[in-house]
């Protein structure tokens, strides 16, 4: 009964073939077979340079940080009772489930496999499947040994390698993956003789190359290591996060940092080409898709035949880039730019899923998101409001209405109390590299790893405390600045008032930081120290308008806050989300723009940004420390000296 089941499928599949008009053996032009001709020299060759794969750890099942797959032969998906083979048309009917090798020979562009589970929703489907399929087969490399037609003397060994899910931005079942090493050879007994001259790397649409003895290639005697990109499985010469703006870099973040395992590979040497079906490789003939159709960068590949560079790797290598783009460590407005970039690109690529598999869902969340918007803008009153008096009540409309005619009109004064920002980034620039080659720090974070309130606290200390002082002396210039009367308002006489009062604000600022980094540090005071930070808002409108110390000026804060915590939070987020966010568009923009720049001049960007912008933060800030005085009854305080006295006695 088997047998006949066997006959029958076999008929079915050549009469599909008959029907689309294909071809039983595909076309390979090409030049000599020299695996075929020495097939014991290439399993030789082939086995001296195997590559080494090195694999993102993972840290628990389904873990997507780490990288749950490795290279496995291609027969986990040969004869494969739960895979299908599909034709495309109508509905995409299947063709037979579990396709043999011999069953996939010839087939064209119009047949694709079908894994279980939806390639677009994976889940935790596709690891535990792998894990089945795979488990006790050894990591597995494909090995190709060819010569281009027009290069006689240059041999190129090509290692291929198979995966069974590619869980990137563009997520797809199966993926083809590898490396080639050239050499100046004619045949595999010149290559046995010599070392290669070169190597290349595929990363998405292109790739990278290294001289073979070049020290950015890391090999254990003549095994190179290959560094795979966690899900998507790019190679890549060390460990680190690399970000990629265009086709031939894929376009993204590849990840393949530590912690990694590494594991050797065996290597199977695969011909030019298949004539027998009855081959075991015969798979090598598919010119079909070998996972789930679908549309654009989600579509399943093809096999490594229908590569160009299967025949054409001097061609491919000629292509490829010296470098990639490797993303710096470190507290900075470059990576803040760069990691915006990748967490957009992931975000995006979701919502074209989202598109994709359910329409009606991102519909309702773009309208949700509209009215929210449309309900919070409505709730307020954005009538114009003039900026003087300090003290009074306005609502958040006329503040920000407010804050952005004051800036216009005096945006040239307004400016030069932001640059105190550029020396301040460079500040916490400094401090963090220094305090990273600290060897007992370092030694105390790799400790502590990415789970504990320790690397928080070092980035809040490296990076936060010079960004806080700005913050606080913008804030402390700016309300002496809207505080005077109008005619007599001076940028110069504003800043001379901040100096004057320089050991308030300085006692505020240090006691308010320690407090707050004491709460992180316990991670369970995390909610805590955010509730501080918002409750010490006013702290530097209190220090330069109320003329109180440190201590004082914390607590007037605290009291101002109390009872508009919530409004006080959403404002001041607010404020300080249009420096930031507008600083990132337009890093974004240039960044995708301009490719050839260095991930410094991004960092300058943000950072020239942010102090052109940041004073209309404060002036906002400033606005809304005068509507709290005003709404808790102060704007006359009888006897009690108020604001605009406090300030007449810092300029006596």
């Amino acid at each position: 009964m088997s047998m006949l089941r066997a006959i029958a499928k076999r008929i079915l599949l050549v009469g599909v073939l008959f029907a689309v008009g294909l071809t039983v053996v595909p076309s390979v032009a090409g030049a000599q077979d020299l695996a075929e001709e020495n097939p014991d020299g290439a399993q030789t060759l082939a086995d001296r340079y195997a590559p080494v794969v090195v694999l993102k750890a993972q840290e628990a099942p389904c873990d997507t940080d780490g990288e749950p797959y490795g290279p496995t032969p291609a027969d986990i998906v040969i004869a494969n009772p739960e895979v299908a083979l599909r034709q495309v048309g109508s509905e995409n009917p299947v063709v037979m489930w579990g396709p043999t090798a011999g069953d996939l020979f010839g087939l064209g562009e119009g047949f694709f496999l079908d894994f279980p589970g939806g390639s677009l929703e994976p889940g935790c489907v596709y690891e535990r499947d792998y894990n089945t399929y795979s488990e006790g087969l050894p990591v597995t490399v494909y090995a190709h040994i060819v010569q281009e037609e027009g290069h006689p003397d240059k041999l190129a060994l090509q290692y291929w390698t198979y995966w069974y899910y590619n869980d990137w931005n563009n997520k797809h079942e199966s993926d083809w993956e590898g490396i080639q090493l050239l050499f100046d050879a004619s045949t595999i007994d010149e290559a046995l003789a010599t070392e290669p001259v070169s190597i290349g790397y595929a990363q998405h649409e292109g790739g990278e190359w290294s001289d073979w003895d070049a020290s950015k290639l890391e090999r254990d005697g003549t095994h190179p290591f290959v560094y795979s990109s966690a899900g998507s499985h790019a190679s890549y010469f060390s460990s680190a996060v690399y970000m990629g703006r265009s086709g031939s870099e894929g376009f993204g973040c590849d990840n393949t940092d530590g912690p990694s395992d590494r594991f050797e590979s065996a290597v199977v040497v695969l011909p030019d080409t298949v004539d027998d079906p009855d081959d075991p490789l015969a798979w090598l003939a598919y010119e079909g898709r070998w996972g789930e159709r679908q549309r654009g960068a989600f579509n399943g590949p093809t096999g490594p035949l229908a590569k160009d560079r299967w025949l054409e790797p001097i061609s491919w290598h000629e292509q490829l880039r010296p470098s990639s783009v490797v993303i710096p460590a470190g507290d900075s407005f470059g990576e803040q730019v760069i990691g915006a970039f990748c967490s957009t690109v992931e975000w995006g690529s979701g919502q074209l899923i989202l598109v994709t598999t359910s329409p009606m869902a991102l519909l309702i969340g773009v309208l949700l998101t509209v009215a929210i918007v449309r309900w919070f803008v409505g709730r307020t009153d954005w009538s114009t409001v003039a900026s003087s008096p300090l003290v009074l009540r306005r609502r958040a409309g006329q503040i920000i209405r407010a804050a952005y005619h004051q800036y216009r009109h005096s945006w040239s004064s307004l400016v030069r109390f932001g640059l105190v920002y550029i020396p301040a980034t460079f500040i916490a620039g400094v401090l963090g590299a220094l305090l990273a080659l600290v060897p007992l720090l370092r030694d105390v974070l790799d400790l502590a790893g990415d789970r504990s309130g320790t690397s928080l606290v070092f980035a809040v200390t490296a990076g936060g405390l010079p960004q806080l002082a700005a913050l606080i002396a913008v804030n402390a210039m700016i309300a002496a600045y809207l505080a005077a009367p109008r005619g007599e308002r001076s940028a110069s006489e504003a800043m001379r008032l901040a100096w004057a009062n320089r050991r308030s604000l300085i006692g505020t600022t240090l006691r308010a930081f320690v407090i707050v980094v004491a709460l992180t540090f316990s991670v369970v005071g995390i909610p805590w120290g955010i509730r501080q930070v918002i409750r010490y808002q006013f702290a530097p409108h209190a220090v330069m308008l109320e003329g109180l110390d440190g201590r004082s000026a914390l607590a007037r804060s605290t009291a101002l806050v109390q009872g508009r915590w919530w409004h006080t939070a959403i404002m001041v987020g607010v404020f300080n989300a249009l420096p930031f966010v507008t600083a990132i568009t337009v890093g974004l923009l240039l960044l995708l723009a301009l490719t050839a720049l260095p991930l410094w001049f991004f960092s300058a960007l943000m950072t020239i940004t942010y102090a052109l912008l940041v004073p209309l933060t404060a002036t906002a800030q400033t606005l809304l420390y005068g509507d709290a005085v005003a709404e808790h009854g102060e704007a006359e305080r009888g006897e009690q000296e108020t604001p605009d006295e406090a300030l007449e006695a810092g300029r006596a």
